[in-house]
């Protein structure tokens, strides 16, 4: 249970700062062809975990509830886009190129494919 309440706390405080990064965004710029706050979250928490990883992976100094605040919880709540990206890099460091290449396929073109079949599901009720 206490894994959960860590994992669910820094869930809580990733969602909050993303949402005011796109609340920045929003009332600084008032109008912009892009999403620029999304943006920012998705790179920002890229570098993060891609930081933060970096130290876990060559110091080990992140006792595993550390862990699971930040990465499970922080960067979940922040961003799941760090995630993939951060996965994406560990199969590309192994050398499982292809394995890097077919998860990156299936996470995009699914993920496209079920926002559309959720709108469309969404029109038809």
């Amino acid at each position: 249970m206490i894994k959960i309440a860590i994992v669910g706390l820094g869930g809580a405080i990733g969602a909050m700062c993303r949402f005011l990064v796109y609340e920045a965004y929003i009332n600084a710029l008032k109008k912009t062809s892009l999403p620029l706050g999304t943006i920012t979250v998705n790179v920002l928490g890229c570098f993060i975990i891609g930081f933060l990883g970096g130290i876990a992976d060559t110091r080990q100094i992140f006792a595993p509830e550390v862990r699971l605040l930040i990465f499970t919880g922080f960067l979940g709540g922040f961003t799941t886009f760090s995630t993939f990206g951060f996965e994406l890099f560990l199969y590309m460091r192994n050398g499982q190129i292809g394995l890097a290449v077919l998860n990156g396929l299936i996470q995009l073109s699914a993920g496209l494919i079920f926002v559309w079949i959720g709108f469309e599901l969404s029109k038809a009720i």
